[in-house]
């Protein structure tokens, strides 16, 4: 198996004697480094910039490792590129190389690593410093080649545009770059393993995230996206990132698609949904989808290298935390038992309850790990409410009431549990709920209709909610002790279900053999409502 040592550095502005000087440092120390690599702006644009230059140009000065460098970020850049080369790149003196604007550089190794220098033209900037729609594409036409699997490394200068989805912004950023769709889709297409950019002096290493859907794709490698700062910044963020790597090409599949304890979902979900997008939709000829990158981002304009941030509005953004390892109900943890799942959407999955109150006592679940409804983002919200309202139709036409129920209370990942019970008026099945909860001393207010959950109780608090086929809703905010049991002892008591000793699911496990009938005849009955199929 080969393993190459990589180092890669986010932008030099100019620096480039400050530069080797850190990276002969590292070469004492590890001296089996191969190869650096550069995103973002190289060149500076003062006299001692290009007076650095230009000892490396005469062979005064020699470049310690092969450096292979993007091209122009800037329109003041382009006067170290000649047009003549702009396209394909060029080693511009020994041991430092110009990419070319779009490509993939293969490696002796077999070390396949993308690149995309420039900004987003739809910044409104034109020019050799900028990559359109059209060079994305044509990138982006590797991924249609037989047996494409991804690329190793990925190299731009802009960030992708929600690459924050699903995760946390930055610590110590006011405000995340809104990236480029472009680069985005190119992610999207070319699944690097490792994606490197290096804008506005900010450091930022993201959580994994995942290149397939759970159960809907084969299990395919992690992206690592790694956000560099630039050469000698006062606050000594990290500018230089060096690890180890295996080309793709020479992994076993089952090491090569192993799925980290920290991994997140796809973060461009929201591009692919968005109803604001046009053509998100059209399907691939891979069962992917190919989104519309053709509105304009504001990346692109010149870039601060004094440690301060270009002011732009603040990104409201909802996140999961990362998939936890021992989770039984995020959809990519080794420890969930996949023959209960029923249907997969992009966000949500439907699964069969172990222990069951009923034989179709239904799980709605997110993919990504949330911890409660009111910390859902409104994609995944949405989703979940298609798949309750699909549930309510089919239990509805075979003459049953549907009471959907929340406990946010001693639990690790959101479950939305939906059971069915002999057709009832909802206000009966409400005044039931009322007297039970009055007898233990909970208070179930109700939640006035239309009214979003997360405006009922804030992000972080306890509660229990159920919800009723009218739409109603019943909340109990928890400020001390609750009976974990609580819904299943309503839903089981004489009154609905009459079944009071099935209230512990404990004593209701069957056998998986038996588990693994009830899904599949479940299956069928809900294969007519299933919006995913």
């Amino acid at each position: 198996m080969t393993t190459m040592k990589v180092l890669v550095c986010g932008e030099v502005n100019g620096k480039i004697n400050q530069l080797y000087t850190r990276v002969k440092n590292i070469l004492k120390k590890n001296p089996e480094f191969e190869l650096l690599l550069c995103v973002g702006s190289f060149f500076g644009n003062t006299d001692e910039n290009k007076k650095e230059w230009d000892s490396y140009v005469n062979r005064e000065t020699l470049a310690p490792i092969a450096t292979y460098i993007l091209g122009p970020s800037d329109p003041e850049e382009m006067k170290y590129f000649d047009s003549s080369f702009l396209e394909d790149g060029k080693e511009l003196c020994e041991n430092i190389t110009f990419l070319g604007r779009k490509g993939i550089l293969t490696t002796g190794t077999g070390l396949q690593i993308a690149y995309l220098s420039g900004t987003d033209q739809s910044s409104g900037i034109k020019g050799g410093s900028t990559f359109s729609q059209e060079d994305v594409e044509s990138l982006s036409n590797k991924s249609n080649e037989d047996k494409f699997q991804g690329v190793d490394i990925l190299l731009t200068c802009c960030w992708p545009q929600d690459i924050i989805e699903y995760t946390s912004k930055p610590p110590d950023v006011l405000s995340v770059p809104n990236g480029s769709k472009l680069v985005s889709r190119l992610c999207y297409k070319l699944r690097p393993r490792y994606h490197f950019a290096s804008v506005d002096g900010i450091h930022y290493e993201r959580a994994p995230y995942r290149n397939h859907q759970v159960l809907k794709e084969p299990s395919r490698h992690v992206t690592r996206f790694i956000s560099l700062s630039y050469v000698g910044n006062k606050e000594k963020k990290k500018y230089m990132y060096a690890f180890n790597i295996v080309p793709m090409c020479h992994m076993e599949k089952s090491k090569l698609t192993e799925q980290p304890e920290d991994v997140t979902e796809f973060p461009y979900n929201k591009l692919l949904l968005s109803s604001s997008e046009k053509s998100l939709h059209e399907k691939t000829d891979q069962g992917g989808f190919f989104f519309d990158m053709s509105r304009s981002t504001k990346q692109g304009q010149k870039r601060r290298h004094d440690g301060s941030q270009p002011q732009r509005q603040p990104r409201q953004h909802v996140g999961p935390p990362p998939l936890k390892g021992d989770c039984w109900f995020c959809l990519g943890s080794p420890k969930v038992e996949k023959h209960l799942v029923l249907s997969v959407g992009n966000l949500c999955y439907l699964a069969l309850a172990k222990g069951g109150l009923v034989d179709d006592h239904i799980l709605i679940c997110p993919i990504a790990h949330f911890e409660s409804s009111v910390k859902l983002n409104e994609e995944t919200l949405m989703e979940t409410e298609k798949f309750k309202q699909a549930l309510q139709r089919m239990f509805s036409e075979e003459g049953k009431s549907c009471v959907i129920y929340e406990r946010n209370f001693y639990t690790q990942h959101l479950q939305l549990q939906v059971v069915p019970v002999p057709k009832m008026e909802d206000t009966s099945l409400k005044k039931i709920f009322k007297e039970e909860a009055e007898m233990r001393g909970m208070e179930m207010k109700e939640i006035l209709v239309g009214k979003p959950l997360s405006e009922a109780v804030p992000i972080g608090a306890p509660y229990f909610v159920v919800e009723f086929n009218n739409g109603d809703r019943l909340l109990h905010r928890v400020r001390g002790k609750m009976d974990l049991q609580f819904g299943r002892e309503v839903l089981a008591c004489d009154a609905i279900l009459n079944m009071p000793d099935r209230a512990d699911w404990k004593e209701c496990k069957v056998s998986m053999d038996r588990e693994k009938q009830l899904a599949g005849a479940f299956r069928k009955r809900f294969q007519p409502f299933d919006f995913n199929l």
